[in-house]
């Protein structure tokens, strides 16, 4: 072996000494058998010749030499290599047109695909992740928690956790946890507040995931009691190089989380951000520290649970997400004794239930199912439109190999005769298809380089996009290995689309060329041949990406025109989250009041009111109502408002009257409900005075409201019963939302209303002050991106086939300038000649567009859950994408038909 490397190394590096004393050795050769013939009695001439008809010519048999010896193969890869880098550089305007053409098309692809491996595909960084399950339940009624993007996840009480954990016994491992909150963060003896992400974990919380602490310790059981008196907490890598800088005194450090004081005992490794892949946790604490910290979010109650006591021993409160560790051997005997403990849970859940419902709730099933991916809401939001954006810059990517390959067949036909003498000299035709081969390669891996390039750069704002965030992105969303080997993967397949066929094309041209003539027209009538199925493939593709831009684009003005029952100008709203701050039920009322009157004394502020839920926020709560003289009502939503609530935000009072200050805690509860509850329960009677309530009709109505699209663009009208904020329920519910109506331009009153908030409640983290249209359009964020981004797929597209359609026709007219020049001479009006092109294209175009409009309707389907109020077959919408695609091919067709008509027959049968 070390021989052969050396042998290798020597023929690479000293390939001039090594052709010398091939040519020393070669000749001495020769001159012995000369020699020895010479002896045998022939005359020196005749010796010579023997000695050569009898080793060969000395050229061929150096070839051979060279083909024998160690990395022959690797020293004519190279050869081809550097051949064809010459190549391409003698043609500079080709070579750079496909660099830049197959950079745009990989560079999408790998920049799409950067966030479909965040969104959808890559798993969480922790050991063996396809070992991690997670429970949820065909569940009770209510509303499913959307955690892990399917809408199924349910969470579960802490004693239903208590019951998995012993049920799974040693052959698994469980852990609960909170979903990633906002805790506000000091350190002693600073007032500044600083706004991180947390959850409350069980002790085996890092036991499961697998996850070693990079410094320190992390949580265990024994730090998940309740007796215990020291709060201890783990802190992300991130967060201790972004605040505490990466000092090696972070372990031990006190952090004062919503005003409690707890000891960091350990830093997470690099990279790890918890089971949430979009939303990174900063820190974790103990779930015992739940009442303390005033954790109140993401939580379910199926009975008269108090909300307002520690929820640890409430069997009834549902507000952890399960996850487990199981190995495949025994995974079948933990997921039974897990789905008995359940059914045991169940019964003792609805012992005192009615029967039916009894019956109903002990049907329910406990589901496991795989978590390598970990919890994402994003998955659920832009998994389909990932899909289609990944679709569109696949076709993209099969456009510019469609007209790269036009390209390299036009170039094979103009070096015809280059390949024929090639084959002349002893070239295979093997050779010469991988000679065209590499120039692709290279044209690819230039080309690739580039793409991954700007996808460096296109990938974070895109990601940004998607998460309408200016900050840090989590580490799910960086580029890793995976996007470089998908990238070289894609610069591979390129070759293989565009670069065999033209190849092997024009091996096959070179060897019907003669060397005395180029017989251009047969060459270019065999080129054409290729390239016109190809144009046709260029334009049925550019048809399903218009199509999808057409419509997406409608969608985004459906929702402009779309109204929905509130004021969408001269608004501007401010979201915060008083028990992440720390506030108490009791502080609730007194800062309701300091937010409305700071921002009051605004000039330029007309009205402020505060609500549980804002619009169009991704806020709901929704319980079952009994309603006087109609009975008990399921689900329906309902939400905590401040006074002169619709004044403010622009919904009309149909009847009645709105809240006001009279309407304080110990007066006369009352509520106000929307027009489509008061015609579906109240139908042909006067709805105001009736009452409802949560377990007895104890609230009268006051008021009636006009429907609204409460909680997104895409939803119909909300039913909906409202209450002052000022008379809360029995459990606890905070404002979250100020609507503040003003005068003047509300991009401008940002800043005053956001400089007030934070002088009226300096602890109070505000999480964004906008204006009204700015979370209207973050509420389409998804159909506004995949419209902007396909709208951009699309012009590349219709450029890419403009341009391909041209370059053909283009090529045509210059293969048959003979031809036309004859036609002319003999009398064809140049009209007529300028037909005979049209024609030609026509054929190419009208097969592009009938294949393209028969694949853009069955795409269609794809786009059904981006679309609003458009349907996927809308002929508007074919017949906008057919003119379109009409004039861009008129365009394309009419210089190269112009300059048929042009042409001078005299001076075309001259030069032919």
């Amino acid at each position: 072996m070390l021989s052969r490397l050396s042998s290798l190394w020597r023929n690479l590096t000293r390939r001039d000494r090594v052709d010398r004393e091939i040519d020393d050795e070669l000749g001495a050769m020769y001159t012995l058998l000369i020699e020895e013939k010479t002896r045998a009695g022939m005359s020196p001439d005749r010796a010579r010749r023997e000695a050569r008809l009898e080793l060969g010519h000395p050229e061929s048999v150096k070839t051979q030499v060279r083909d024998a010896r160690t990395g022959a193969s690797l020293d004519v890869l190279l050869k081809d290599i550097r051949y064809g880098a010459r190549s391409l550089r003698r043609t500079p305007g080709f070579t750079i047109a496909a660099i830049l053409t197959l950079a745009l098309g990989i560079g999408a692809n790998s920049t799409i695909f950067t966030l479909l491996d965040a969104v959808i595909l890559k798993a969480l960084p922790v050991p063996v992740p396809q070992e991690l399950v997670t429970l949820y339940e065909n569940g009770p009624e209510g509303t499913p928690d959307p955690a892990g993007g399917t809408g199924r996840y349910l969470r579960f009480s802490y004693p239903r956790f208590a019951r998995f954990e012993q049920a799974a016994g040693a052959q698994a491992s469980l852990a609960a946890a909170t979903r990633s909150t906002r805790f506000i963060i000091r350190l002693p003896g600073r007032v500044q507040a600083i706004p991180a992400r947390g959850q409350l974990v069980s002790g085996a919380y890092f036991t499961t995931l697998g996850v070693q602490a990079a410094r320190g310790r992390l949580l265990s059981p024994n730090d998940v009691r309740l007796d215990r008196a020291d709060q201890v907490a783990v802190i992300g890598d991130g967060f201790w190089k972004r605040v505490l800088a990466g000092a090696e005194t972070a372990l031990g450090q006190t952090l004062i989380v919503n005003g409690v004081s707890v000891t960091v005992i350990g830093i997470t490794p690099p990279g790890f951000g918890g089971i949430w892949a979009d939303v990174e946790a900063d820190l974790w604490l103990p779930l015992t520290l739940q009442p303390v910290l005033r954790y109140q979010n993401n939580s379910s109650a199926y009975d008269n649970a108090d909300r307002n006591k520690p929820w640890i021993p409430q069997k009834s409160i549902a507000w952890l997400n399960l996850i487990g560790r199981v190995r495949e051997a025994g995974r079948a005997q933990v997921i039974a004794r897990l789905q008995a403990a359940n059914h045991a849970a169940l019964i003792d859940f609805s012992s005192s239930m009615e029967d039916q419902e009894r019956r109903s709730t002990l049907a329910h099933a406990l589901v496991v199912e795989p978590l390598a991916r970990g919890f994402s809401g994003l998955r659920a939001r832009y998994s389909n439109a990932l899909v289609v954006l990944s679709v569109m810059v696949a076709v993209v990517l099969l456009i510019t190999c469609a007209n790269l390959a036009n390209l390299m067949l036009a170039r094979g036909a103009r070096h015809a005769r280059e390949m024929a003498i090639r084959i002349s000299l002893g070239a295979t035709t093997g050779r010469l298809v991988r000679q065209g081969l590499t120039e692709s390669l290279l044209i690819a891996l230039v080309g690739g380089a580039i793409g991954l390039l700007a996808s460096g750069w296109a990938s974070p704002f895109l990601a940004r996009q998607v998460l309408n965030t200016s900050g840090q992105l989590p580490m799910a969303f960086t580029p890793d290995a995976r996007v470089i080997f998908f990238t070289a993967a894609v610069s591979l397949a390129t070759v293989v689309l565009f670069g065999i066929a033209p190849s092997i094309r024009a091996a096959r041209a070179g060897r019907r060329v003669s060397i005395a003539t180029t017989e251009r027209q047969h060459i270019g009538q065999a080129s054409m041949k290729g390239m016109r199925p190809l144009v046709a493939l260029q334009l049925a593709l550019a048809v399903v990406v218009v199509g999808a831009a057409v419509l997406l684009g409608r969608t985004l003005l459906n929702f402009a025109r779309v109204d929905p029952g509130f004021a969408t100008s001269q608004i501007v709203t401010a979201s915060f989250d008083p028990d992440a701050s720390g506030y108490t039920r009791e502080e609730m009322a007194a800062l309701e009041q300091r937010l409305v009157t700071a921002v009051a004394a605004i000039p330029g502020v007309a009205s402020a009111s505060v609500s549980t839920c804002g619009l169009v926020a991704n806020c709901f709560f929704t319980s079952s109502f009994h309603l006087e003289e109609v009975g008990d009502v399921e689900s329906l939503p309902a939400n905590w408002i401040g006074p002169a609530h619709f004044a403010t935000v622009g919904v009309p009072l149909v009847s009645g009257q709105e809240f006001d200050e009279r309407d304080r805690a110990g007066s006369q509860p009352v509520a106000i409900v929307t027009e489509s509850i008061a015609r579906r329960y109240f139908t042909d009677r006067t709805v105001i005075g009736k009452r409802l309530g949560f377990e007895k009709p104890d609230v009268e109505i006051v008021g009636v409201v006009r429907d609204a699209r409460s909680t997104s663009l895409r939803e119909p009208p909300v039913p909906m019963v409202f209450f002052p904020i000022a008379q809360p329920p029995a459990f606890r519910v905070s404002p979250t939302n100020l609507d503040v109506r003003v005068a003047g331009d509300t991009a401008a009153m940002v800043p005053a209303i956001r400089d007030a908030l934070r002088a009226a409640e300096p602890r109070l983290m505000v999480d964004g002050v906008v204006p009204m249209s700015t979370r209207l359009e973050r509420d389409v964020n998804r159909e506004r991106i995949a419209a902007y981004l396909t709208a951009t797929f699309a012009g590349l597209a219709l450029l890419l086939s403009a341009v391909g359609l041209y370059g053909v026709l283009s090529y045509a007219v210059s293969q048959r300038t003979r031809e036309i020049g004859v036609r002319v001479a003999l009398g064809a009006r140049r009209s007529e000649v300028a037909a005979l092109v049209i024609r030609d294209a026509l054929g190419v175009v009208g097969t592009g567009l009938v294949v393209g409009v028969i694949a853009a309707l069955a795409a269609g389907r794809l786009l059904q859950t981006l679309l609003f109020e458009v349907s996927p077959a809308d002929p508007v919408t074919l017949a906008l994408v057919l003119a379109l695609l009409f004039v861009v091919t008129l365009a394309a067709v009419l210089v190269p038909a112009r300059r048929a008509a042009l042409v001078d027959p005299i001076v075309a049968l001259r030069n032919e």
